[in-house]
């Protein structure tokens, strides 16, 4: 009963990340299918615990902290993380790993110029949704789920060391790389209207969790949280829009006829 009742506090409790969990599950499979899916959640969690009991007892590599001893009994555990943390990675990766591509791509195409214009926005999208998440995850009585985490010492960011953020980017770049170098071979393909685009669902997907954590920050009362997110987006989105619109025009342009004098 221990177990179920851990299983349950992990998945129903914890039920934002089963949530995000079966969306990735959708999107992975059907964009990799199911062996590249499962090599990549493999290699996800064994990043995520590693890297997160690492920092538990070695402060390596997000610098000290520790979970709430009291989440004991109610999760399930693995080590001395509890286990949804981990199983955060796998869908934290995949959407910033497939908004960036859809970023560096534009709406009308599958694939970017350039590999390495996939992965480094998709590494940078990541790392930004972490920049949202910590913060607000760590609001402590005001976060709806309660204390989860503590860092030892004091930080820059709404209280998270610069150590934390740098290890975070170091396992980001393992795992969006692992996704870029499985996908890499994959072809080029026009798309004729964006809503058709295989990315797109990733890339909403990806927004909507930003604001989520955002509104939930402003209802909480850190307005600070909440309006550094609004300020970091909106030039973000204005910018990819005004890209966007330009490489429709460009695609579109090329697509018309040539009229021979």
């Amino acid at each position: 009963m221990t177990l179920v009742h851990e299983a349950a506090g992990t998945f129903i409790g914890r039920w934002y990340v089963t949530v995000l969990g079966l969306v990735f599950l959708w999107r992975a499979i059907a964009h990799m299918g199911w062996k590249k899916t499962s090599i990549y959640v493999i290699v996800a969690l064994v990043v995520g615990v590693s890297a997160e009991n690492a920092s538990v007892h070695f402060g390596i590599p997000y610098t000290s902290y520790t979970f709430n001893p009291a989440l004991r009994g109610k999760e399930l555990f693995v080590g001395d993380v509890p286990l949804m943390v981990p199983l955060s990675y796998t869908f934290m990766g995949y959407f910033g790993f497939a908004a960036g591509r859809i970023i560096a791509s534009g709406p009308m195409r599958t694939r970017a110029r350039a590999l390495w214009h996939e992965y480094v926005v998709g590494l940078m999208l990541t790392v930004w949704a972490l920049w949202i998440m910590d913060p607000v995850s760590r609001l402590g009585p005001r976060w709806f789920l309660g204390y989860v985490f503590r860092y030892r010492g004091p930080g820059f960011w709404f209280g998270l060391p610069l150590g934390s953020q740098a290890g975070f980017t170091l396992t980001a770049a393992i795992l969006v790389g692992v996704l870029t170098w499985m996908t890499r071979d994959e072809p080029d393909e026009h798309v004729g209207r964006w809503t058709d685009h295989p990315h797109m669902t990733a890339l909403i997907t990806y927004n909507a969790e930003i604001a989520w954590l955002a509104i939930v920050a402003v209802v909480l009362g850190a307005d600070e949280i909440g309006g550094s997110a609004l300020l970091i987006w909106v030039p973000a989105a204005t910018v990819t829009a005004v890209l966007w619109s330009n490489a429709r025009a460009s695609e579109t342009k090329s697509e018309e006829p040539t009229v021979l004098p």
